[in-house]
Protein backbone atom coordinates (compact mmCIF):
# COMPACT_ATOMS: atom_id res chain seq x y z
CA UNK A 1 0.00 0.00 0.00
CA UNK A 2 1.56 3.17 -0.87
CA UNK A 3 1.27 6.56 1.15
CA UNK A 4 -0.44 9.35 0.86
CA UNK A 5 1.75 11.70 -0.51
CA UNK A 6 2.26 15.11 1.51
CA UNK A 7 1.01 16.88 -1.96
CA UNK A 8 -2.05 15.23 -2.60
CA UNK A 9 -4.66 17.63 -2.98
CA UNK A 10 -7.73 17.83 -0.72
CA UNK A 11 -10.04 19.45 -3.50
CA UNK A 12 -11.32 16.61 -4.93
CA UNK A 13 -11.38 13.23 -3.44
CA UNK A 14 -8.83 10.68 -3.51
CA UNK A 15 -10.30 8.74 -5.95
CA UNK A 16 -10.73 11.78 -8.22
CA UNK A 17 -6.95 13.62 -7.39
CA UNK A 18 -6.27 13.01 -11.37
CA UNK A 19 -8.94 15.82 -11.98
CA UNK A 20 -7.69 18.26 -9.16
CA UNK A 21 -6.34 20.87 -12.09
CA UNK A 22 -10.11 21.48 -13.33
CA UNK A 23 -11.11 22.32 -9.65
CA UNK A 24 -10.04 25.98 -9.45
CA UNK A 25 -11.51 26.87 -13.03
CA UNK A 26 -14.39 24.72 -13.30
CA UNK A 27 -15.93 23.88 -10.15
CA UNK A 28 -18.53 27.00 -9.70
CA UNK A 29 -21.20 26.70 -6.71
CA UNK A 30 -23.18 29.39 -8.69
CA UNK A 31 -25.41 28.45 -11.60
CA UNK A 32 -25.49 31.70 -13.41
CA UNK A 33 -21.48 31.70 -12.64
CA UNK A 34 -21.51 27.68 -14.24
CA UNK A 35 -23.61 29.88 -17.85
CA UNK A 36 -21.10 32.96 -17.55
CA UNK A 37 -18.17 30.57 -17.90
CA UNK A 38 -19.72 28.58 -20.86
CA UNK A 39 -20.39 31.63 -22.63
CA UNK A 40 -17.24 32.92 -22.03
CA UNK A 41 -15.19 30.08 -23.30
CA UNK A 42 -13.71 28.62 -26.22
CA UNK A 43 -15.01 25.16 -27.72
CA UNK A 44 -11.30 24.18 -26.72
CA UNK A 45 -11.21 25.12 -23.13
CA UNK A 46 -15.35 23.52 -23.06
CA UNK A 47 -13.75 20.39 -24.83
CA UNK A 48 -11.08 20.07 -22.87
CA UNK A 49 -12.71 20.29 -19.35
CA UNK A 50 -15.62 17.65 -21.02
CA UNK A 51 -13.35 15.16 -22.33
CA UNK A 52 -11.59 15.24 -18.62
CA UNK A 53 -14.60 14.80 -16.75
CA UNK A 54 -17.58 13.18 -18.97
CA UNK A 55 -15.91 9.34 -18.33
CA UNK A 56 -15.80 10.13 -14.69
CA UNK A 57 -19.08 11.28 -14.34
CA UNK A 58 -21.01 7.69 -13.39
CA UNK A 59 -18.19 7.29 -10.91
CA UNK A 60 -18.56 10.67 -9.25
CA UNK A 61 -22.03 10.37 -8.92
CA UNK A 62 -21.95 6.97 -7.19
CA UNK A 63 -19.47 8.51 -4.49
CA UNK A 64 -21.25 11.81 -4.20
CA UNK A 65 -24.72 9.40 -3.71
CA UNK A 66 -23.01 8.24 -0.36
CA UNK A 67 -23.74 11.20 1.18
CA UNK A 68 -26.83 12.69 3.07
CA UNK A 69 -28.06 14.88 0.90
CA UNK A 70 -29.56 16.90 3.96
CA UNK A 71 -26.40 17.34 5.04
CA UNK A 72 -23.46 19.78 3.98
CA UNK A 73 -21.06 17.99 1.76
CA UNK A 74 -17.09 17.48 2.90
CA UNK A 75 -15.46 20.31 0.67
CA UNK A 76 -13.77 17.82 -1.75
CA UNK A 77 -16.93 16.45 -2.11
CA UNK A 78 -18.99 19.57 -2.61
CA UNK A 79 -15.89 20.71 -5.36
CA UNK A 80 -16.46 17.57 -7.62
CA UNK A 81 -20.41 17.93 -7.24
CA UNK A 82 -19.68 21.52 -8.71
CA UNK A 83 -17.65 19.75 -11.22
CA UNK A 84 -20.58 17.78 -12.60
CA UNK A 85 -22.60 20.52 -12.25
CA UNK A 86 -20.18 22.74 -14.71
CA UNK A 87 -20.29 19.48 -16.84
CA UNK A 88 -23.54 19.77 -17.11
CA UNK A 89 -23.45 23.30 -18.14
CA UNK A 90 -21.12 23.10 -21.28
CA UNK A 91 -22.80 19.16 -22.23
CA UNK A 92 -25.26 20.91 -24.46
CA UNK A 93 -22.84 23.37 -26.42
CA UNK A 94 -19.71 20.58 -26.76
CA UNK A 95 -22.53 17.73 -28.27
CA UNK A 96 -24.90 20.05 -30.04
CA UNK A 97 -24.64 23.06 -30.74
CA UNK A 98 -21.09 23.23 -31.18
CA UNK A 99 -20.48 26.85 -29.90
CA UNK A 100 -20.77 28.17 -26.41
CA UNK A 101 -24.12 29.90 -27.10
CA UNK A 102 -27.43 28.38 -28.45
CA UNK A 103 -27.70 29.26 -31.80
CA UNK A 104 -29.46 32.10 -33.20
CA UNK A 105 -29.22 33.82 -29.65
CA UNK A 106 -26.95 36.87 -30.61
CA UNK A 107 -25.39 37.69 -27.38
CA UNK A 108 -28.31 37.44 -25.16
CA UNK A 109 -27.69 37.06 -21.33
CA UNK A 110 -29.59 34.91 -18.91
CA UNK A 111 -29.73 36.79 -15.97
CA UNK A 112 -31.68 35.42 -12.92
CA UNK A 113 -33.44 37.62 -10.48
CA UNK A 114 -34.19 35.69 -7.39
Amino acid sequence: MQKASKTMSTKLPEAFQDLVYLVDEWAIADGHQRYLKRVNSTMDEMKAFYDALFPRAAEAIEHINQFDYQLALPADTENLRNLLYSLITVSLAVELWRQPRVRNSANIILTRLC
